[in-house]
């Protein structure tokens, strides 16, 4: 997807190419009408599978269309269990996704695309020093921000920069990874107190499960040691 915008440059060298080709030979017209043809039919195939369905074809294979699907449904379920939580615990929780691509598309799908800042997304993904993607260069929530003067230090805080201070120290967050696996990473695990499994997201579409989202309580963040 990151060479998507490299199309548009490519469709116009080739209409220049085949301009005066097609209109020169009713062969080279017909051919590539045929390609068209073709390549609409190919499309509308894998964009809708339910098509090659209903026409009586079936596979045993993983459907590659189950990529694009299931995604509000498994958010819906994640922002209810959110609001729940919140209910029971009496503070708002903030979201970490496994992934960019996670985290991206339940940012989109959220009814409630709340934010803890300017610039910030409504997801976040694991802290990191490493520059891994975009989200690196969005405003985070291990990043410290300028300490107003005069103003007092959180009780208990205990990794600081100079002048610095980190708005989510203390705080309960969600965290969601994809699959089912018996540790949380590392980062997850060393920046909070505690962290303990509160349920399973799975969407189910025709018999098998399009995707499974573990969901775990993440309890009193404090900053991990640079």
């Amino acid at each position: 997807n990151w060479d998507a915008l490299a199309f548009f440059g490519f469709g116009l060298v080739a209409v220049s190419y085949w301009r005066e080709r097609l209109e020169a030979s009713a062969f080279v017209r017909a051919c590539a009408a045929a390609a068209v043809l073709m390549g609409l039919a190919t499309s509308v195939a894998a964009l809708n599978t339910d098509i090659l369905r209903v026409a009586g074809l079936q596979w045993a294979r993983r459907d590659p269309s189950d990529r694009l699907r299931g995604w509000k449904s498994a958010t819906a379920a994640l922002e209810k269990m959110r609001y729940d939580l919140e209910r029971r615990l009496g503070e708002k929780l903030f979201l970490i996704a496994d992934a960019r691509d996670r985290a991206s598309e339940i940012a989109f799908y959220l009814r409630e695309k709340r934010v803890e800042g300017p610039g910030h997304p409504p997801v976040y993904i694991p802290e990191s020093q490493d520059l891994v993607n975009q989200f690196s260069f969005w405003p985070r929530y291990d990043e410290f921000v300028p300490l107003q003067s005069g103003a007092p230090r959180p009780e208990g805080e205990v990794y600081t920069e100079e002048n610095g201070i980190n708005l989510f120290v203390g705080r309960d967050a969600l965290f969601v990874r994809d699959g089912q696996k018996p540790n949380v990473p590392h980062a997850i695990r060393a920046a909070f107190q505690a962290v303990e499994p509160v349920g399973t997201i799975e969407v189910w579409r025709r018999g098998r499960i399009l995707r499974t989202w573990q969901v775990f309580l993440c309890r009193n963040y404090r900053t991990l040691p640079l």
